[in-house]
């Protein structure tokens, strides 16, 4: 959560964690999502940075520095795998050219 910033929830935060680390859990993961009652569309949604703030475009433009992707590419979570599980997960979209 501290990595991804304030849009990332503690229980999405469990589950994408849960879902890299044993995916086995899938059963698992899923029934909790539903149990806490998602009233979004589920998948993978881009943010804005032209949205953000000064210090968050450098926040996030130095961790891409130094590792290529964001912290939910990491995970590698795809779109597809996070509607199954039910999840709406809002991930870094690319640096606009101002950032």
């Amino acid at each position: 959560m501290k990595q991804q910033g304030s849009s990332l929830t503690y229980t999405t935060a469990w589950a994408l964690v849960t879902l890299a680390t044993s995916p086995h859990e899938f059963a698992f993961v899923q029934q909790s999502v539903q149990e806490a009652g998602a009233t979004v569309e589920a998948g993978l949604y881009f943010d804005d940075w032209s949205d953000l703030s000064r210090q968050e475009r450098a926040r996030r433009k130095r961790w891409l520095l130094r590792r290529g992707c964001s912290p939910i590419q990491r995970l590698g979570m795809t779109d597809a795998s996070l509607k199954r599980a039910g999840m709406r997960v809002v991930d870094w979209g690319k640096p606009s050219n101002d950032a």
